[in-house]
């Protein structure tokens, strides 16, 4: 009993004086009365810079497959991209995904609840999830995915470079 309740006043006590301790200022600033500056990283203000553009250009690529615009899709696919979409079909390359595309048969999507990951200065990692609406005629009238794209950036150009379904039942 005596050493759970020396271990619980540890407990504590010890963040209490964690907290009371001041950090070393750098350069001296300290000695002059004024607290140490600390600058943010570079990448926390360019995340939601790179978020606000990917998720631009996963919308633009949505649009491009809507409109069964084939070589406006191809433009936002890396040369060895790869999708796995949740109908069970397995992999698929590049060719077979852009000979989907004209046969696409969604009539309007609804995207939502982006999460952009950055992986490092040339990857991030995009989330999102898609509710689609086929024609009236169709066998399945609605349809909902999560989605998640890994993204690279080759030559100053951010493109896709994989695409994984889920469905969401």
């Amino acid at each position: 009993m005596r050493s759970w309740i020396l271990c619980s006043w540890m407990a504590l006590a010890l963040p209490c004086f964690a907290i009371a301790q001041q950090p070393a200022a750098a350069g001296g600033s300290a000695a002059a009365g004024k607290p140490a500056q600390i600058a943010p990283p570079k990448t926390a203000a360019a995340q939601p810079k790179l978020a606000d553009l990917l998720e631009a250009k996963v919308r633009a690529a949505w649009a491009a497959f809507k409109k069964k615009d084939k070589d406006g899709y191809a433009a936002f696919l890396t040369d060895d991209f790869q999708a796995v979409e949740s109908d069970g079909d397995g992999e698929r390359s590049k060719a077979i995904t852009l000979r989907e595309v004209e046969h696409s048969m969604y009539t309007d999507y609804l995207l939502q609840m982006f999460q952009v990951q950055p992986l490092g200065e040339h990857y991030a990692f995009v989330t999102y999830e898609s509710s689609m609406q086929f024609p009236k005629t169709a066998a399945l009238r609605f349809r909902r995915v999560f989605i998640g794209e890994l993204w690279t950036n080759r030559d100053g150009e951010w493109k896709m470079m994989r695409y994984q379904e889920t469905l969401v039942r």
